[in-house]
């Protein structure tokens, strides 16, 4: 294929606006696949820390790649609103709680308490401390539903500043009726067993490589995470008729998923044995099957110890360092304070997402200092001293991308190519009318840029996403879209360098090189929005 029908395809396929599908499914498949994935899931009460952003992140790629595969996506939150934590935190909430406190900063004071009450029952055993049991009490009602609240405005905000959305909120507290139910159901079935401690459990050895008995309901009959996961995994599978559903959770949750995907398919449920047969109808192969997505621990951020900072000001105090880099930069186009705010909050969150996502799933990270901050409460003693280089990766591809924004609004105004649209400055609009301007030009086109090392080096990038795009489906690696983005940044400031378009003498030597960057951009703001992460076009 020639130079000049390679960029035609590319500007065609890739048009950089929105995350569409990149490839479809195969002719002759029936229907587009739905996939569920669960992600994120937080507990009430509780700061949102790195490690939900992790959680979050990663899950809100794997929808995202999902997307731009065809498929339909249902992304579910899924929050801990029940259990023992809740009613330690309702017996700290008695003993200690100051209201005027609480109403100042909700969450930072309902953790301030959990904190201190973790510690209590740590020392005496939960068990212990009057009242605390592992279900929410009646008595506790109105605590529960007010914390929920308070934690749900928290978490929605800082779900708008990642540019993460979710097709529906689940709560625990949703399914402790129908986890009743079921573990009772397990026990008529004969597939579980009421212990002689009362305990009502699947035996062990039931499963294969599972040793010990599999706890449904305590003594006192109070559910279980697990348990009300079965009831959850049920009841979504009722309501959406998943063909695949993957949770994405932390990598030491891996025995209770693999618990859960063996009673699910003792009860039936062939979908719970996760077939590849959703790859079938796509062009690009295998994706993960597995139900448990794991990822590798945050570390150092356990929110029963209060190490952790919040996530709020891990992302206040990255959006104060690129406020002050913006504010000293000749180059910034931002002037209104209101845009260079939200401007620096969305390349500051650019910056963390980059940050999670360049190693691989499942690695573990450590991370001390973060854009030259303590991420940690009780850092080292040179953890708060100058930022890794790393942690500005996610800005430079920023940066590329408003440059090259730069460059199409100055090409549109110089009349070397025309947009259709009225909203010029902030979509440049017309592709096709690049495709249509390349295939008229006569031929010979200008050996000049088509021989060019920069111009052969970045076209041969662009061409090789596809692959790297298969790469990172077929392991839910967002570091391999990450790692290409890089790679095409430096291709892209190589070429700016040494391409120089509106200054050019030949117009086929314009086109060719507007085009090339035109694609850049393009497949840039695709491996963005793949991350996750909102491409600006002006900084």
């Amino acid at each position: 294929m020639s130079a000049k029908s390679q960029l035609c395809r590319l500007l065609s396929d890739y048009t950089g606006s929105t995350l569409t599908r990149i490839f479809s499914p195969v002719a002759g498949a029936e229907r587009q696949r739905t996939v569920l994935v669960d992600f994120s899931s937080p507990n009430i009460a509780k700061p949102f820390h790195l490690g939900h952003f992790r959680a979050t992140v990663t899950g809100n790629f794997i929808c995202n790649l999902h997307r731009a595969s065809g498929h339909e996506v249902i992304g579910i939150n899924y929050l801990g609103d029940w259990g023992t934590q809740f009613d330690l935190l309702a017996q700290g909430w008695k003993k200690y709680g100051v209201e005027e406190q609480l109403l100042a900063d909700p969450l930072r004071y309902l953790n301030k308490l959990y904190v201190r009450m973790n510690s209590e029952a740590a020392q005496v055993g939960s068990e212990q401390l009057n009242g605390v049991d592992s279900e929410v009490t009646s008595i506790n009602r109105d605590l529960w539903s007010r914390f929920r609240l308070l934690t749900m405005e928290h978490l929605k905000q800082t779900y708008k500043r990642m540019n993460v959305e979710f097709s529906a909120y689940e709560y625990e507290s949703d399914y402790v009726d129908s986890a009743l139910r079921i573990a009772q159901g397990l026990v008529d079935s004969g597939l579980a067993i009421v212990d002689s401690d009362g305990v009502t459990c699947i035996p062990a050895g039931t499963f294969e490589h599972v040793p010990q008995r599999i706890v449904l309901l305590k003594s006192n009959k109070s559910t279980l995470y697990l348990t009300r996961d079965l009831a959850a995994a049920i009841s979504r599978h009722e309501r959406y008729q998943f063909d695949r559903i993957h949770y994405v959770v932390e990598d030491g949750q891996r025995l209770h998923f693999k618990q859960l995907q063996q009673i699910l398919s003792r009860m039936g449920y062939t979908w719970a044995q996760q077939s590849s047969d959703l790859d079938d109808h796509l062009l690009l192969g295998r994706a993960p099957s597995d139900l448990h997505i794991p990822f590798g621990r945050v570390q150092g951020v356990s929110t029963r110890r209060g190490e952790g900072l919040f996530l709020s000001d891990i992302l206040n105090n990255a959006r104060q360092t690129v406020l002050r880099r913006m504010e000293y930069s000749p180059t910034t186009r931002i002037s209104k304070t209101d845009s260079m705010n939200e401007v620096a909050d969305q390349l500051g969150t650019t910056c963390l997402v980059i940050e999670m996502l360049r190693k691989g799933r499942q690695k573990p990270i450590y991370l001390e200092s973060f854009l030259g901050y303590s991420v940690v409460s009780e850092p080292n003693a040179d953890s708060t001293t100058v930022s890794d280089n790393s942690d500005l990766s996610g800005l430079g591809l920023q940066y590329c991308h408003a440059r090259l924004c730069s460059l199409e609004e100055r090409a549109l105004k110089a009349g070397l190519v025309h947009s259709s649209r009225s909203d010029s400055i902030t979509s440049f609009g017309n592709e096709l009318d690049l495709v249509h301007r390349l295939n008229t030009l006569p031929e010979p086109l200008s050996e000049t840029t088509l021989n060019d090392p920069l111009f052969v080096l970045l076209l041969e990038h662009l061409s090789n996403f596809p692959d790297e795009f298969h790469s990172a489906y077929s392991n839910y690696e967002a570091s391999v879209i990450v790692n290409y983005a890089n790679r095409l940044m430096s291709h892209i400031n190589a070429a700016w360098k040494g391409l120089p378009v509106l200054t050019c003498t030949h117009e086929s030597d314009r086109l060719l090189r507007l085009a090339i960057f035109v694609a850049a951009r393009n497949i840039l703001a695709t491996c963005l929005r793949l991350l996750g992460i909102r491409p600006l076009r002006a900084i």
